[in-house]
């Protein structure tokens, strides 16, 4: 396996277009020694190889192995690779979904009602964040050392039954609209 790894070193050197001098930097050794590495010559220390291995990107076996050994080390990578991406598609399965739903119910409205829904929906998530209070000259209001007064957020200020009444009046004109289809 360490006669493997002179030409597997040079194999990714030439790959990623780097000189033996680039890479003697990187692994803190003489381009002579780079030179021997690759020809058999010589062995790289365990701090070089971890050097190396870094500076390529790569897992141990691809500076050991052979090229078979290197195949089924990335097939294996591959596949582990792949589960991670579908284990994550399956995670997001149900937020792409709504967001399917929703762009297939937004279809039938104009970028004119679209704009206006961003409008009325900006004023209603106003309600729930901080804000700082101004006067009728749209002045923020300041306490007596002259800071600015943040209120947590004007939540308290929205008409709660008047809200409720008009859903309760909508969901009446959808059973009725459903009834009659």
């Amino acid at each position: 396996m360490i006669e493997n790894v002179g030409r597997n070193m040079k194999r990714l050197r030439e790959q990623y277009d780097v000189t033996q001098e680039e890479l003697a930097k990187i692994a803190q050794l003489s381009r002579d020694t780079i030179s021997k590495i690759e020809q058999n010559k010589r062995n790289p220390s365990f701090d070089s190889l971890d050097r190396i291995a870094r500076f390529f990107n790569v897992a141990p076996v691809d500076l050991f192995g052979s090229p078979d050994e290197q195949k089924v080390h990335s097939t294996t990578a591959m596949l582990d690779r792949i589960n991670e991406t579908l284990d994550r598609l399956e995670e997001y399965r149900p937020k792409l979904e709504q967001i399917h739903k929703l762009a297939w119910e937004m279809e039938g409205y104009s970028p004119y009602q679209l704009e206006h829904l961003e409008e009325q929906l900006h004023d209603i998530f106003s309600y729930f964040q901080p804000y700082t209070p101004t006067d009728e000259d749209g002045v923020p209001k300041t306490d007596r050392n002259g800071r600015k007064i943040s209120s947590a957020s004007r939540y308290s200020e929205l008409p709660i039954k008047e809200i409720d009444n008009v859903y309760k009046q909508l969901q009446e004109i959808k059973k009725f609209n459903v009834q009659s289809d």
